[in-house]
């Protein structure tokens, strides 16, 4: 029988998982798989128990959860035969939106599992950190770090820290070194996409492939207040490199020095960075489960 691990943060976008063991026991009674439940307690816990499962020969490793969950489980899968699902709970669920998985409706995702193919993805590194989703620097990392320490959830919370951020939210300057060259800009944000969006179907690179051993880097640059309805239509509708303001720049590695300290993000988890930030895509190193 092959073998299904479900690593479960049960407190993931702040739902019940009270009910999920009876749904991967209705989804899969009937089929050839054995499965397994976890739930982790910490953070952490969930790329410990991938690299576990693995090395048991675990063919399929589901991460139960939001975007945070996923990296970790992704991380603890990096080259090895194990294929990542996603079973998504969380508010973004970036990169379970580019695999093409059903979000919020956790018994279509359970069948999407049992019936996915495998294929091969990139991922990259922000000062080592691996991410498969994107990374970035300026008003969403600050946006990302504000909506990490909200006790609410949901993208209702999220736009609300947009709003209440954007008036008074400079654009910083930037010297970025891309595959060798050198480019200087005053940027609103900077985003280093491995996939397509953000999360909530937000197409920040709507030209981004995650298996073609290229990143994107998106660029956009300081804009004028007017613009700002136009630009959002076009984050939605997949048109965003259509404005002026914005450049994407496809490479292999990027060197990002910064006027200033301040956030980060990766996968959608914030963090803090320094002055110097290095993003290097590592080709074909993480199996995962699609359509």
């Amino acid at each position: 029988m092959e073998s299904i691990a479900f690593i479960v943060n049960p407190i993931a976008g702040g739902k019940s998982k009270r009910l999920f063991p009876k749904h991967v026991a209705a989804a899969f009674s009937q089929t050839h798989y054995h499965t397994q439940i976890v739930y982790t307690q910490q953070a952490g816990d969930a790329e410990q128990m991938a690299k576990t499962f693995a090395a048991q020969g675990f063919g399929k490793i589901v991460a139960v959860g939001g975007d945070g969950t996923v990296n970790e489980v992704a991380r603890g899968l990096i080259d090895t035969p194990a294929a990542l699902g996603i079973v998504p709970y969380g508010s973004g669920n970036g990169l379970a939106r580019h695999l093409k998985v059903p979000v919020l409706m956790p018994r279509k995702a359970l069948s999407f599992i049992a019936n996915a193919q495998v294929c091969a993805i990139d991922y990259c590194t922000l000062n080592g950190a691996p991410f498969f989703c994107t990374a970035g620097v300026g008003f969403d990392a600050l946006v990302g770090n504000k909506f990490a320490n909200d006790t609410q959830r949901g993208l209702t919370t999220y736009i609300k820290h947009v709003v209440d951020n954007i008036a008074t939210y400079r654009p910083e300057k930037y010297r970025l070194v891309i595959d060798g060259k050198a480019i200087e800009r005053t940027a609103f944000l900077i985003t280093f996409a491995n996939a397509s969006q953000w999360g909530n179907n937000g197409y920040i690179a709507p030209n981004a492939n995650i298996s073609d051993g290229w990143m994107d880097v998106v660029i956009i640059n300081e804009f004028a207040a007017y613009k700002l309805p136009s630009m959002v239509t076009k984050l939605f509708t997949r048109q965003l490199p259509s404005e002026p303001e914005v450049e994407t720049f496809r490479c292999k590695h990027v060197v990002v020095e910064c006027a200033k300290k301040g956030y980060a993000h990766y996968d959608g988890e914030p963090t803090t960075q320094g002055n110097y930030l290095e993003v290097k895509i590592f080709p074909q190193r993480l199996n995962v489960l699609t359509i």
